[in-house]
């Protein structure tokens, strides 16, 4: 559990270590090419020349070898960014172009270098140069750089994705209900709040209409502006309770916890629906009747929700002289789903409010609400 929590970390020294010994290595890799064509070529350029066929004798050849082997062992580097050691170079031997005659024995960062002056004729230098790692300067700069990097991270904070940055703006703006909550908008804090929330549902989408009628509804306090936002965005992002209290003899509904503004006989055509989605027997399917035959039966129970919580005189002598109209169910569906849509917008009445089926051996549609029986509530 603790070395995954830290594997980034861990696999960030390692970039860095790897990073540093490189840079390092690449640095004193061009240091040597400046010794070679500022001191060694030209050294080496008039030696070639005072030999008329390219042939060097031994005694010039070892003193060639010695001179290169100063120049370049002398090179050091830069004693506070240079993570090597001193390197030591081994000549091969002068001849005409083409692999060494030998490699001999190398460890930590061999280098092969050779190069030629003037004609093709011209002897060709073979050297090989050896380098060792300083291992604390090295893990202290790799370290060093890990620890700055992460505290960074914390300081600047994560990056943050478009869709949260409109979250944030979105709880910022209301200043009304941090005013109601006795708190200045702090954008650290809701920002910290938006990134607790994406740690612990990084991919789970955001109803932000219904989250704006959240915010402008709120009438709880928090303890903190992060608890208040995580909360807010869990219940934007949940499956939404339609809830009914009739406990006063009325009907409210409430969706998400946040009240529709619905007349009383679309509310109680909604909590007709609700009651037969609850119901076993259809699965919540409720029959359209024909156009010019209205359903005397189906009648009765929404009749009783009528007289039992305080339903409109014209709406009941409607249905105890005609019966349930088509007519009457289209109408108040399409009041109960504007209302909605005003209040929680297009995407939550679509996916919560009703669904139709036509099958083969009824002409009729049948409809029913979308919404899962389990989130369906009512307060008696």
């Amino acid at each position: 559990m603790t070395l995954t929590r830290y594997s980034p970390l861990l696999w960030l020294s390692l970039l860095y270590a790897l990073t540093l010994l490189a840079g390092s290595s690449f640095g004193r890799y061009l240091e040597y090419l400046s010794v070679i064509a500022e001191r060694v070529e030209p050294v080496m350029a008039t030696a070639w020349q005072d030999s008329a066929d390219y042939q060097l004798v031994p005694a010039l050849e070892q003193l060639l070898g010695q001179r290169l082997a100063r120049e370049l062992d002398g090179v050091q580097g830069n004693p506070l960014l240079s993570l090597l050691q001193q390197c030591h170079s081994h000549l091969y031997h002068f001849g005409q172009q083409g692999e060494p005659a030998s490699v001999g024995h190398s460890h930590w960062l061999p280098w092969s270098m050779s190069w030629w002056h003037g004609s093709p004729d011209a002897p060709q230098t073979w050297l090989q140069i050896d380098c060792s790692i300083q291992p604390l300067p090295w893990m202290s700069f790799s370290l060093l750089l890990t620890l700055v990097t992460a505290l960074g991270w914390q300081v600047i904070g994560k990056p943050i994705k478009d869709e949260d940055q409109h979250l944030i703006t979105l709880f910022l703006r209301q200043e009304a209900v941090w005013l109601h909550q006795d708190r200045v908008p702090r954008r650290s804090k809701i920002r910290a709040g938006v990134l607790c929330f994406r740690d612990m549902h990084p991919d789970l989408p955001i109803n932000t209409r219904l989250l704006h009628i959240l915010i402008e509804t709120n009438r709880a306090r928090f303890s903190s502006e992060q608890q208040y936002v995580v909360s807010l965005l869990t219940r934007a992002s949940q499956p939404p309770e339609l809830h009914f209290d009739v406990t006063g003899g009325k009907v409210q509904v409430f969706f998400a916890g946040i009240p529709v503004a619905l007349s009383v006989t679309p509310a109680l055509y909604l909590l007709w629906y609700a009651l037969k989605r609850k119901e076993l027997k259809a699965e919540g399917w409720v029959k359209n009747p024909p156009s010019n035959k209205p359903d005397r039966d189906s009648a009765h129970s929404l009749l009783a929700l009528m007289h039992e919580y305080g339903g409109h005189g014209r709406a009941i002598r409607e249905l105890e002289q005609a019966g349930l109209k088509a007519k009457s169910l289209d109408q108040n569906r399409s009041k109960i789903k504007e209302a909605l849509s005003a209040m929680a917008g297009e995407e939550a009445t679509e996916a919560y409010l009703f669904e139709s089926r036509k099958r083969e051996d009824i002409p009729q549609a049948e409809y029913r609400l979308k919404i899962s029986p389990e989130k369906i509530t009512i307060a008696r």
